[in-house]
């Protein structure tokens, strides 16, 4: 029996579509992935995010600046076969320099900082910088 883990195949999307220089991407929707693309759009990764409801997809245009992107590095944190949870003392460790931690919480996704500005742990999904 074989697992598919949608959050990590759009992330894939995302970076394959960023090293070839791509200013676009689609990917299936979901309403997790449809939160992230959201809080990507509001820490400055994407321009625009929109969903078409009718195909299913969410499209979102990656951010550049002059001819370099805004992504230079997806990490996947938590697996379908290993869930990372953090606590608040664990965000303070693990989450320090540039880019994003985003953290799936009891209130829904948040960033590392507005994790550690609630005092809420989670679990970690992913890293971008």
């Amino acid at each position: 029996m074989t697992f598919t883990d949608p959050v990590a195949n759009m992330l894939t999307s995302i970076r394959n579509a960023n090293m070839r220089g791509y200013h676009s991407v689609s990917f299936p929707y979901s309403a997790f992935k449809w939160r992230i693309s959201q809080k990507l759009k509001e820490e400055g990764f994407f321009s625009e995010c929109w969903s078409d409801e009718k195909k299913r997809q969410i499209k979102v245009k990656v951010k550049y600046n002059n001819k370099d992107s805004r992504i230079h590095q997806i990490k996947k944190i938590s697996k379908p076969s290993q869930h990372i949870h953090w606590k608040v003392s664990d965000i303070e460790k693990k989450c320090h320099g540039y880019g994003v931690y985003l953290i799936s919480t009891p209130q829904g996704l948040l960033t590392h900082r507005e994790a550690l500005a609630k005092k809420i742990g989670g679990k970690a999904i992913f890293f971008v910088s």
